[in-house]
């Protein structure tokens, strides 16, 4: 194929717009409260520039707003989010496949508000409905740390609690599933896993991992549970920065490693993306602060033509390079997160 006919194709490939599910967005806008049309100036040239089309934005409360301002925090995060769309045409907060549609035929960027880590609600379920109404359509019940739902696996072979969800984390799945809130099992212990799988009969995703085959810590996937996933006919979304622990193994070639992968697991409908964009974020924090997180969790590894929105294009064209079909690409690219949405939305 030409450089021109390659270029084509990846027109028509994104020409649907990229899904991602995962993207630490209202965190940095709560952070940025003071500024004005933070969205449209910081983010919207990258989104256009590598066709994104749907952005699952996560909340997200970082450890020093835990004690007493976790709630306040998540609603102020959401409050930023309507904020910034209503001042930008180009963007929607969407509630259902129905209002993703729509948005996508009139052009605009779709953000679903999704929740990592379950720390806003405490251990009171009535909150769920709230953040529920408010918009939040996707819950994971941990980050690394642990709370009232349950137990996040930690950046280590081994070592995580070997406690399953709490009684408030049961009585939560269930109620997340009885709304229409699609369940993330991303950064969940193995203990926490296999106790929203027993619990629950829906399609479940993981937003954001990568496989612990390349990457052997218990906040990525095993083979086991990438083959739950796949039977309950669940989504993966590939993360772009826990792809290998080594730096020079850290290459967009290796991202797609991961991608084919969990496609020879569990079939081509089992994979998406969700990228995990956060170097913008990192940048900004003292050397202190990324010594800890280093410390804490692990040294995040960028990869370098695969730092942010813009460069999805170049994800295309590594799947086109490594053969895969204009079909197969686009249930990565989208189609499989779509699928997931008209199901549960």
């Amino acid at each position: 194929m030409t450089d021109k006919s390659i270029e084509e194709r990846i027109d028509r490939l994104q020409a649907g717009g990229v899904i991602d599910m995962h993207f630490d967005l209202p965190m940095d806008l709560y952070e940025k409260r003071q500024r004005k049309n933070v969205l449209e100036r910081e983010f919207l040239s990258e989104l256009e520039a590598g066709d994104v089309g749907v952005v699952g934005v996560a909340i997200y409360i970082e450890d020093r707003y835990l004690q007493d301002a976790g709630l306040r925090v998540a609603l102020d995060q959401i409050a930023r989010l309507f904020v910034e769309t209503e001042a930008c045409q180009r963007f929607a907060i969407c509630k259902s496949y129905q209002d993703i549609q729509k948005a996508r035929k009139e052009g605009k960027i779709a953000l679903l508000i999704t929740m990592e880590g379950a720390e806003p609600l405490g251990t009171d379920l009535n909150l769920l409905r709230v953040f529920y109404e408010l918009g939040v359509r996707s819950i994971g019940l941990t980050h690394a740390r642990s709370n009232a739902a349950g137990h996040g696996g930690v950046f280590a072979s081994s070592g995580s609690s070997p406690e399953g969800l709490t009684g408030f984390g049961h009585d939560l799945v269930r109620e997340c599933e009885t709304l229409g809130v699609i369940i993330d099992l991303a950064h969940i212990n193995p203990a926490g896993f296999n106790d929203i799988l027993s619990i629950t009969t829906k399609p479940l995703i993981v937003s954001h991992t990568n496989v612990r085959r390349y990457y052997d810590i218990e906040r990525n996937i095993s083979d086991d549970q990438i083959k739950m996933i796949g039977e309950r006919r669940g989504v993966i979304g590939v993360n772009s920065v826990l792809v290998s622990p080594k730096e020079e193994e850290s290459t967009l070639d290796h991202y797609v490693d991961h991608i084919e992968y969990l496609a020879n697991l569990i079939g081509i409908d089992g994979v998406a993306v969700g990228f995990d964009f956060f170097e913008f974020i990192y940048r900004r924090w003292p050397e202190s602060a990324k010594k800890e997180l280093a410390e804490k969790l692990t040294m995040p590894q960028f990869i370098s033509d695969l730092r942010n929105h813009s460069h999805a294009r170049n994800l295309t064209r590594k799947l086109i390079e490594r053969g895969f079909s204009d079909e197969q690409a686009e249930k990565i690219l989208r189609g499989n997160w779509l699928r997931i949405f008209e199901d549960l939305l």
